[in-house]
């Protein structure tokens, strides 16, 4: 018996034996385990036994469980821990062992959701940026492309996709990321933070509106940073973005950048256009200006109560205020209220196929807490019926963990599917009998439309990760106009999804936006 002789890169590394291991060895074994952790994406296999050339040697059960308690005592200095373990008789009295290493953290760090919107070339990429990498910009956009999600972006310079970002802070309030190798090294990051801003970067442009709303609708948002540019101030797009966080009741604070290339005159003209937009209503909220460490905790008191929006001036390239920002950024406290009621219930967002693990999927925990082999159910497929799945492993930021609660934002990979059935707006669920419909009853109000809605009228969905066109097959008042609203039996055109009653949407079509609640869900209408 023989393997192939060990390779240099990835993950997986030969051990023939560990005994008597000093100091300054473990420390470089832990750099080896760390880098084949690396090369295997959270994953490693050690292969205890077996010589560098692939030779199958044996060790004595002695041995082999002192290597591989060795190999144990390495991991943890790392955050890593031994998944799994499999010893195999190779000669009489002679054992082989196979061990699997995993990144892993017993409890995932405190977790904010932020989205980042605003109208395009606000700033809102290299404000992301500055945060991140801890530099400052070099006025032309560098920030914006070094953390840009694909090249059309770099070369445009506009934000066309969602792009997730972890910002991390210890428990001292410093950036994590500032101390990693690699600032977006998303595992590392985490490991370090006890508490982890996830910022989800929106797109400004209004052709990529229905992905901002997908971004906003879809990822448990806690609060909504608005950035507004210092050259343009509150723009069309910026208002639109403002008045959709604004219904949502989503809490909003202002950030105006560009600081340093206008005149004080300029900055605070757009502070007062802020204030006067802010009064409208439906919109309705009080503006504070954060200037210092004093307004800090008022600030923050004030954004509890969903009334008051602070406002930030800084500038990427000097550096004004960003610190100021930056310790905002860490009191912010997490809205969720954890252990709401009801069975787990995960919106999945984005479907993958990942070598020698499966399909895999990346969603939100709407509720309740997900565990690592759970048995859930998956669906609803384009019949309306569920499938039932186990979930194999749960990664938070490229982190193994055992659960993961409310708010998250993790991939599964789950067993018991093939990835070509699984898409955007399906659900895990552990409920027995999940039901999926195609006509439901909601309250809705019109924020904008040019003529009149009628019975018929069809425009685009969007709630959590589902995304689909609705008709409005009944119109209680029979039409509907601009700020008005009226119960509405609405039904999906192409096939069944699974909603809940008090679940909040939006829907749009051109320059129409409305704001909807589910109230009612007809089982008779159930797929």
């Amino acid at each position: 018996m023989k393997y192939p002789r060990e390779n240099d890169v990835g993950k997986i590394e030969y051990k023939l034996i560990l005994s008597n291991v000093t100091e300054q060895r473990l420390q470089e074994l832990a750099s080896q385990m760390k880098f084949r952790l690396e090369e295997g994406g959270g994953e490693a296999i050690y292969v205890v036994g077996v010589s560098d050339d692939g030779e199958v040697i044996g060790l004595d059960m002695q041995s082999l469980n002192n290597t591989i308690t060795s190999l144990e005592k390495i991991a943890s200095m790392i955050n890593a821990v031994i998944a799994h373990k499999r010893v195999v008789e190779v000669k009489k009295t002679r054992y082989v062992g196979e061990v699997l290493v995993r990144l892993h953290k017993a409890e995932v760090p405190l977790e904010i959701n932020l989205a980042v919107m605003g109208h395009v070339n606000a700033g809102k990429s290299t404000v992301t940026g500055s945060l991140i990498l801890g530099k400052l910009d070099d006025g032309n956009g560098s920030l914006r492309s070094m953390i840009a999600r694909y090249l059309h972006e770099v070369i445009s310079g506009r934000t066309s996709s969602i792009t997730m970002r972890i910002l991390g802070f210890n428990d001292k309030g410093e950036i994590t990321n500032h101390q990693c190798r690699d600032p977006m090294d998303e595992a590392e990051v985490t490991i370090r933070s006890s508490k982890v801003l996830r910022l989800i970067d929106l797109g400004g442009h209004e052709r990529y509106l229905r992905t901002t709303l997908k971004g906003l609708m879809g990822y448990e948002t806690d609060y909504v940073m608005l950035v507004v540019g210092g050259d343009d101030g509150l723009s069309i797009m910026g208002r639109e973005h403002l008045a959709v966080a604004s219904v949502l009741k989503y809490p909003i604070f202002i950030v105006i950048t560009k600081v340093d290339k206008y005149p004080k005159e300029k900055i605070n003209a757009i502070e007062e256009d802020i204030k006067n937009v802010m009064k409208i209503p439906g919109i309705n909220r009080l503006v504070m200006e954060v200037q210092d460490d004093n307004d800090l905790l008022t600030a923050i008191l004030g954004l509890k109560t969903g009334r008051v929006v602070p406002i930030f001036k800084i500038s990427n390239v000097s550096g004004m205020n960003v610190d100021l920002l930056t310790r905002f950024l860490y009191l912010l406290p997490p809205r969720k209220s954890y252990g709401r009621s009801g069975e787990p219930l995960v919106y999945i967002d984005e479907v993958y196929n990942v070598t020698g693990t499966g399909p895999v999927v990346l969603g939100s925990v709407i509720r309740g807490v997900m565990k690592e082999n759970d048995i859930v159910y998956l669906g609803p497929l384009n019949d309306g019926n569920f499938i039932q799945v186990r979930v194999k492993s749960i990664q938070v930021n490229r982190v193994f963990v055992d659960k993961v609660r409310e708010g998250s934002i993790a991939t599964f990979a789950v067993q018991g599917v093939q990835k070509e059935i699984i898409r955007k707006g399906m659900i895990l669920i552990k409920d027995k009998k999940p039901k999926a419909v195609n006509e439901f009853k909601a309250k809705v109000i019109v924020l904008h439309h040019p003529t009149t809605i009628r019975e018929g009228y069809v425009a685009t969905l969007h709630m959590y990760t589902i995304r689909q066109a609705v008709r409005f097959e009944r119109i209680q008042n029979k039409f509907l106009r601009s700020g008005e609203s009226s119960e509405v039996e609405m039904r999906f055109l192409y096939k069944p999804e699974y909603i809940e009653n008090g679940q909040i949407f939006v829907f749009r079509e051109g320059r129409t936006r409305g704001l909807g609640i589910v109230s009612s869900i007809d089982s008779s209408n159930s797929a």
